[in-house]
């Protein structure tokens, strides 16, 4: 069926409309991640991979042992030469030294060309985002029990048995003085 021709009263009405009508919706915006890459993927095949990549996947560079004690700090670079900052608690220090040649290896790997080729290790303070380790025997001690505690003659743990031989032995130093 055919529909009747407008009125003049609608034809009015749809020419104000259409004469008053406001700007079309503005598309959305596109999408953050995607500018976000456009803008990185250039600066990464320039400068390399960052220090926040290598903190993700330090565990699977060196090893669950030393990614308890260490982390990458910063990725310096200078004179086109890069040098990977870690920063190391205690003796993992001298560990990671020791396995420098296979880390670098690891890093290479994982951040292809533009990867640190040195490794600079600092011997410091742990920040707080080490993973504390607490070996498996420190969370079974028990305080040991004080002298008083304790009757010669009649010990039966090894605490007990300890304890007694460490009094007996002052005893005898204090008597070894005295005369």
């Amino acid at each position: 069926m055919r529909k009747p021709p407008p009125s003049t009263m609608e034809q009015a009405a749809t020419d104000f409309i259409n004469s008053r009508r406001g700007r079309p919706a503005a598309r959305p915006l596109p999408s953050t991640a995607r500018a976000m890459e456009r803008v990185l993927r250039p600066l990464a095949r320039r400068f390399g991979v960052g220090v926040e990549q290598l903190r993700e996947h330090w565990t699977e560079i060196v090893g669950e042992r030393l990614a308890k004690w260490s982390e990458p700090e910063t990725v310096q670079r200078a004179g086109g030469v890069n040098t990977l900052v870690i920063r190391a608690r205690g003796a993992a220090a001298a560990i990671l030294q020791a396995e420098s040649r296979r880390i670098l290896e690891r890093v290479r790997t994982f951040a292809g060309d533009r990867a640190p080729t040195r490794l600079r290790i600092l011997q410091g303070q742990a920040s707080a985002s080490f993973k504390r380790a607490k070996p498996a025997d420190q969370a079974d001690v028990k305080p040991m029990k004080t002298s008083s505690q304790v009757n010669e003659g009649v010990e039966q743990t090894p605490e007990a048995r300890l304890l007694s031989a460490l009094n007996r032995f002052e005893r005898a130093v204090k008597a070894r003085e005295g005369s």
